[in-house]
């Protein structure tokens, strides 16, 4: 199954999150990527909000890769003609008159984020750089590297080199002369003149010029995102809870504007337009940080200014346009409108023996994609053998302007993890269906109906939808569990049906450090508390023999080896759900 090959972001991400179910929500880093400025650029002058002489002849964002999520470089606008990436066509790119109207596909390959500069497209498809022509000509490979957004800049391309500690690198924008710029990781880059200007993964906004000399530190301050406009840097300082920030190009007249945590920041004038961190509203307010206005209630993935207008989407379904002031709000383009096809799985099936068959039915949404894409489980439906409804579910609700359902990658969309099996092992067949197949590591669990005899009704069972990547033992009749929760953790469970619910009955943590040590944490039901029943640390060159070396391997209990434990989701699972 293919991954979104975000690289860099996902470097940045360094999930932390748990392992099945959670989602990862909230912003990592804001890249903005500006237009090169020349060296005729005004000097750091006057505080911010005070009128220049003449006003600024090109709004800051305009070629920007706005962020650094999964819409990280998915809207440019140059002249009238506006660029993005639709995700719902395998994120291929497109472009569009700045009206909406004219829109067509440039590339039929997936992108995962791009540049402009002059007639040129710079991109990647997260695995190397291309360049093409801006009307989806003269498609190239320059490079086989992986990295973030980029910068261009004086006839050279600026990129962090996965391969390389994502230390700063730049070529020719032909893909040659490929050298190493500095060992630092720059996620915010802004050129002028022959300065680079630069904040990333280590502390402080850095100066230096294009070819990694007369580097210096202009403040201390961990930035995250960071826009520069008439001499001054403005950006979001996490030292101190987000808060926004200017400080002039030389480093001079450091002070706090405000405490807003601006997203998205886009300059026009003496005012900022962005997006809130908290709840992604767009606002705007003047560059010396006073009179803040709220411009819409739409929540904002993204955010450009130009043309005299705002740019924006609030799920990726749709782009949007309004004026300045927020009014006459447009739709520019619907991608989702016509990206889904309907999906229809069945099962005919008797749930005891001597009893009738019912017929299950699964609905959803897909689309024509790789494995990657999600598709929604939109709902469910039992019948009897009379026609009678046993069960009706939906899983439809409104994510903002979007129809969405239970997120379940392609692959899984033909049956939509519908099964009709025995999950509590009481001699009667269950329904279960995918709540969630999506996300960094591909975790499974599912929605549960179980059948009560006494009653002859599927009771649903919500203790079931929290076990992770189930895995059916009808001969021990138990349920095994296993995730991964990122930063070297792996978990597992044995989980059993017990006085009505689904509970865990042993549980098994690892984590490894960088100095080959592997902890591992063994925990047991003991009455209606886990204790832990044995901690122990081993030294291993990898997974399997830390395993082995600890034991778990062929351990009457665990059997970590076992086929039965897995970490993703996938139809190659699907025997472990059967009897």
């Amino acid at each position: 199954m293919r991954k979104i090959a975000m690289i860099f972001a996902a470097f940045m991400l360094i999930l932390s999150a748990g392992g099945c179910g959670a989602q990862v929500e909230g912003r990592v880093a804001e890249l903005t990527n500006t237009p090169e400025l020349t060296a005729d650029s005004p000097e750091p002058s006057a505080p911010p909000g005070t009128p220049a002489p003449e006003p600024m002849s090109t709004p800051i964002l305009e070629s920007a890769a706005v962020s650094m999520e999964d819409y990280s470089g998915v809207f440019a606008i140059q002249g009238d003609t506006i660029y993005y990436i639709n995700g719902f066509d395998n994120g291929s790119l497109n472009s569009m008159n700045a009206d909406g109207s004219n829109s067509h596909k440039l590339n039929s390959g997936y992108v995962s984020w791009f540049t402009l500069s002059g007639d040129q497209i710079y991109y990647s498809d997260g695995f190397s750089f291309f360049a093409m022509n801006s009307d989806g000509s003269g498609q190239h490979k320059l490079k086989d590297d992986e990295s973030g957004p980029v910068l261009i800049a004086g006839g050279k391309i600026y990129y962090n080199n996965f391969y390389d500690g994502f230390a700063l690198y730049c070529m020719n924008t032909d893909g040659s002369d490929q050298k190493k710029v500095t060992d630092d990781m720059a996620l915010y880059m802004i050129a002028i003149g022959d300065q680079i200007y630069y904040g990333g993964a280590s502390r402080g906004i850095y100066c230096m010029k294009t070819d990694g000399t007369d580097k210096s530190q202009l403040v201390s301050d961990a930035p995250y995102n960071m826009i520069l406009a008439d001499g001054w840097i403005f950006y979001n300082n996490q030292d101190d809870s987000y808060s926004l920030y200017a400080v002039k190009t030389d480093g001079s007249d450091r002070h706090k504007l405000t405490d807003e945590y601006a997203l998205s920041m886009n300059i026009a004038g003496d005012r900022i337009i962005y997006s809130d961190g908290n709840d992604h509203k767009i606002y705007s307010i003047k560059t010396d940080g006073n009179d803040k206005r709220q411009l819409s209630n739409d929540n904002a993935e993204w955010l450009v200014v130009s043309n005299g207008r705002i740019y924006y989407s609030i799920t990726g379904a749709k782009i949007y346009s309004m004026s300045m002031d927020g009014s006459d709000k447009q739709v520019l383009v619907d991608l989702d409108s016509d990206a889904y096809k309907n999906v229809t799985y069945k099962i005919d099936a008797s749930i005891h023996t001597g009893m009738p068959e019912y017929r299950f039915v699964a609905t959803g949404v897909t689309v024509d994609s790789d494995n990657w894409m999600v598709g929604y489980v939109m709902g469910l439906t039992v019948y009897d053998e009379n026609g009678l409804l046993l069960i009706s579910k939906d899983f439809s609700e409104v994510d903002n302007d979007q129809v969405t359902g239970n997120a379940v990658f392609t692959e899984m969309m033909d049956t939509m993890g519908l099964h009709v099996t025995d999950v509590n092992f009481d001699g009667y067949k269950d329904v279960i269906i995918l709540n969630s197949f999506s996300g960094a590591h591909g975790n499974t669990s599912y929605d549960c109906w179980l059948w009560d005899p006494e009653t002859s009704q599927f009771v649903e069972s919500t203790s079931f939808t929290g076990i992770c990547n189930p895995s059916l033992d009808p001969m021990k009749q138990c349920i095994y569990s296993s995730s991964e929760g990122g930063a070297g953790i792996q978990s597992w469970s044995i989980c059993k049906f017990i006085n009505g619910v689904f509970v865990s009955t042993n549980d098994l943590e690892c984590e490894t450090t960088d100095d080959a040590n592997w902890s591992f944490s063994e925990q047991k039901l003991v009455g209606d508390q886990m204790e832990i029943v044995r901690c122990v640390t081993v030294q291993a060159d990898d997974y399997n023999a830390a395993l082995a070396a600890a034991g778990y391997i062929n351990d009457d209990l665990w059997q970590i080896n076992n086929p039965r434990w897995y970490t993703a989701g996938g139809h190659e699972y699907d025997q472990w759900l059967e009897e």
